[in-house]
């Protein structure tokens, strides 16, 4: 993939509401992203920032009594929010895969794995029983579940989270999706199954060309495997830019303190974490004027009250909606990571 290939998934100023006894509330405000076919994209924020919404808003899946009420999503140059019900469906069955945060409760405890993998081939893909059963165990094989033949007869309680994790993305490709949308898919897994599952999703991404928008909270999965990443607080994207520029050249004071709360493993064999980031992230419900971190910020200023949440660029492909910049240099408008206060 070039970095003039066009793009698979296109948002733009995506915007997800939720009628509540206090009015109308806005979870997700003109979030933008994109992805190019065979690249990584990475979504994170703490709890309740917009990712989920935003990643299931790409298949129309928001869930009552939310809905999207402005922006445009592209997929494959097609309006997805123009989408029948039947184009939408064909999308979901055929080019957009979709990992759960939670495999146990995806999958359906009454029935063996093998038969729920088939059936997803039969439905989407109109394979026959005998077609349907032998590219389940393929595919279950493909993810790497030992002993496809004995283990397609389990049911899901019988397997492991990360072996329920490969379940689920097999699921996912089953029909060779050209974007897959996964959401925190390595969430309470040990820190060797989680190397496991992001391992097998850069396999995907490099045997198939697939694009994957990868949601999480946590900066040391998404730095394993993501080309690019887009920071989400309180429902807008507040940085966003390659992976290698937000970790060295990080310009939004939210991002640097997710970067800075990341645990840190000392010479002596300690586990410590150099900060945290004080305060709560807003209430959906709350009206917030100015930059919507402001509150927990330690560089805010009075200006920031008039702050619009516009990106501005800050080198090629690398944008902030922070314009106070409180981490560039005087000279040569970089960043100094080392020693900078989150």
């Amino acid at each position: 993939m070039g970095p003039g290939s066009k793009s698979v998934l296109t948002i733009e100023g995506l915007r997800v509401e939720f009628d509540s006894p206090h009015g109308r509330v806005v979870a997700v405000r003109d979030a933008g992203l994109s992805i190019r076919p065979g690249e990584i994209v990475g979504l994170i924020g703490e709890s309740g920032s917009g990712k989920t919404l935003t990643c299931r808003s790409v298949i129309r899946l928001v869930p009552w009594p939310g809905q999207i009420s402005a922006g445009e999503i592209e997929f494959d140059g097609r309006d997805v929010l123009g989408m029948t019900a039947k184009e939408l469906r064909d999308l979901r069955a055929h080019d957009v895969g979709m990992i759960y945060q939670d495999p146990f409760s995806s999958l359906n405890p009454v029935f063996r794995i093998g038969d729920q993998v088939a059936e997803t081939l039969r439905v989407n893909l109109g394979m026959g029983r005998t077609e349907g059963r032998t590219r389940a165990l393929e595919l279950l094989r493909d993810v790497g579940i030992p002993d496809p033949e004995r283990r397609a007869l389990s049911y899901p309680h019988e397997f492991s989270g990360g072996m329920r994790q490969r379940v689920m993305i097999a699921l996912a490709t089953a029909s060779q999706p050209r974007l897959l949308l996964a959401d925190e898919p390595t969430t309470a897994l040990d820190v060797t199954t989680q190397a496991q599952i992001l391992a097998l999703l850069m396999r995907l991404r490099e045997e198939r060309d697939i694009a994957v928008l990868l949601v999480s909270h946590d900066f040391g999965v998404i730095a394993q495997v993501c080309d690019r990443v887009a920071v989400m607080y309180g429902g807008h994207i507040v940085e966003s830019g390659p992976i290698a520029g937000l970790y060295n050249d990080a310009q939004h004071p939210y991002t640097r303190a997710l970067l800075d709360s990341v645990p840190q493993l000392e010479s002596a064999g300690r586990v410590t974490r150099k900060s945290v980031i004080p305060g709560t992230p807003p209430e959906p419900t709350e009206s917030l004027t100015g930059c919507v971190f402001k509150p927990r910020c330690r560089h805010a200023q009075a200006s920031c009250d008039l702050v619009s949440m516009a990106l501005e660029p800050v080198s090629p492909g690398h944008v902030t909606a922070c314009p106070v910049r409180p981490f560039a240099a005087a000279e040569g408008g970089q960043a100094k990571r080392a020693g900078a206060e989150a």
